[in-house]
């Protein structure tokens, strides 16, 4: 995982690589400084199946800003939250960027909020897209 994903208003975002999140202590290497993340499952892609699946697909769970990545990543384990059972079933990804500034990390989040908010409100486009092996552009950076 790279840990060294620090952002300043003048450069990209730089995402750590996807990590399986198994449990929490695949965690280990998350830093406990402020920051976005996101977490996804793995899904298969239309017509495939799970023993011939060639492509391998993620569906965002969850977008969240954090004062500390660690800490929030590490909440995701606790028994009330709805990804729990997912996380533990081994399907699940973490993905996340170190932001210092509390006002561009409010603002990446909601870009990628919208950015899932358009892809849910085009399934049929999404599905057609996913079929055709295209996928909707993700937000700068990401």
């Amino acid at each position: 995982m790279n840990t060294d994903v620090a952002v300043t208003k003048d450069q990209r975002l730089r995402w750590s690589a996807w990590s399986r999140c198994e449990s929490s202590f695949s965690l280990w290497l998350v830093p406990n400084l402020p920051g976005v993340f996101v977490a996804a499952e793995e899904v298969l892609a239309p017509g495939e199946t799970a023993v011939l699946s060639e492509k391998r697909m993620l569906a965002v769970q969850t977008v969240a800003a954090a004062e500390d990545l660690s800490r929030a990543l590490s909440r995701l384990f606790v028994a009330d939250t709805p990804l729990r059972q997912r996380l533990q079933e081994g399907r699940c990804f973490i993905r996340y960027a170190v932001i210092a500034d509390a006002g561009e990390r409010q603002a990446v989040c909601a870009a990628l909020e919208n950015w899932l908010a358009g892809a849910e409100a085009a399934p049929r486009a999404r599905a057609a897209a996913a079929a055709s092996g295209a996928a909707p552009p993700l937000p700068h950076g990401f």
